[in-house]
């Protein structure tokens, strides 16, 4: 849990004489609180502020609770509705003529826009949120400078992340914002999973190895950082994460323990897009447990998944896993179908990569990290 600002925040709504000023402060509260974890205490201290401001709306409070309900919405299941709630906080915040908000919620604007794969509304927002944001902004400057971070690396260019990652770390830790710390742990963990289970797949198996040691090193230290500061958001992602470890390791009746025990909860809380894959890497367990019939089951599950919510990264090592396993269940012709669709999807991403390193570049084009 966010400690330090959070308590920062309650002494300040004590301190607070205006009460429409101490009403945001209290928004604020609840976004903090979403974002570290306890987002059932978020929603339920929504309700009353909502109907103070019910019959006689300001537009502070209006935007500063529609920024603290889009949080409290994707702290619960990554919410998509999210996204249009944290747009309208700013043009609220617009109309309020509050920059500090509309800081914010650039920053978190470029963060569901990671998430969502739009690369275009990463550089936007990213650009928004760095000319908005004032130098004491710490929550916001780090959060923009993750998101920048993860873009990059997501990209394939760690060495541009790195002063990134760098900068969101030291205005995390001017905050006090252990949310961000762990968020930062754990999406470095993802990133680097992610590497690892593709090497595996469509690259160099033994270089697979490597990688997940090093993520599965990163997502224990997060879980670690977690249960000492007394808070995670939707844990069910380090439990799926993993168990994506775990299959590139072998490890395959943990890792299946683990999808038996999180999957339909990781699907139901947002990752429905990586479905293909992760049904993919059930099917593989199950072949290489003696278990043809249930790997058959997971490859038509997997099949069912693919759609155009799905990732293009995700898509390829899909098809790259259902090669392998048809090729194991002895069907060549199926085997040899999706091994030319992730080599095909593979060649798109990396196009995709290129792109989006090129609107990295020109949106940050003359930004030292802050």
């Amino acid at each position: 849990m966010s400690a330090r600002p959070l308590a920062q925040i309650e002494a300040a709504i004590a301190a607070m004489a205006d009460p429409v000023e101490a009403d945001v402060l209290r928004a604020e509260r609840v976004a903090l609180l979403a974002r570290s974890g306890r987002v059932g205490a978020a929603r339920k201290a929504l309700p009353a502020l909502r109907q103070r401001h019910a019959a006689h709306p300001h537009a502070a409070t209006a935007a500063a609770l529609a920024y603290a309900d889009a949080l409290v919405d994707y702290f619960s299941d990554l919410s998509l509705e999210a996204r249009a709630k944290l747009q309208q906080a700013r043009a609220l915040a617009v109309s309020a003529e509050r920059p500090a908000l509309q800081a914010q919620c650039a920053a978190w604007l470029a963060h569901l826009d990671y998430v969502h794969n739009d690369r275009a509304g990463v550089a936007h927002h990213l650009t928004l949120a760095f000319s908005l944001a004032a130098p004491a902004q710490h929550a916001v400057l780090a959060r923009a400078s993750l998101v920048a971070a993860m873009a990059y690396h997501h990209a394939g260019r760690l060495d541009r992340a790195q002063p990134w990652y760098d900068a969101a770390r030291r205005h995390a830790g001017a905050e006090g914002d252990t949310a961000t710390i762990s968020a930062l742990i754990h999406n470095m963990a993802a990133l680097r999973a992610n590497q690892a289970r593709t090497e595996a797949v469509l690259g160099d198996p033994a270089a697979a190895h490597e990688h997940a040691r090093f993520a599965l090193g990163n997502a224990e230290s997060s879980g670690y950082f977690d249960d000492h500061v007394g808070g995670s958001a939707l844990p069910v992602l380090q439990a799926v994460l993993r168990a994506q470890l775990f299959v590139v390791q072998g490890r395959l009746r943990e890792a299946l323990a683990l999808y038996d025990g999180y999957l339909d909860a990781a699907l139901a809380q947002g990752l429905e897009r990586m479905a293909c894959s992760l049904r993919a890497e059930i099917a593989w367990c199950r072949l290489q447990l003696g278990q043809p019939d249930l790997a058959r089951a997971q490859v038509a599950a997997a099949e069912a998944s693919f759609g155009a919510h799905c990732d293009l990264d995700d898509v390829a090592l899909a098809h790259g896993r259902l090669a392998l396993v048809h090729r194991g269940l002895g069907d060549e012709g199926a085997a040899e179908r999706h091994g030319q669709l992730a080599a095909g999807h593979w060649r798109r991403h990396r196009d995709e990569q290129a792109r989006s390193i090129d609107l990295l570049d020109t949106a940050l084009a003359g930004l030292t990290p802050p």
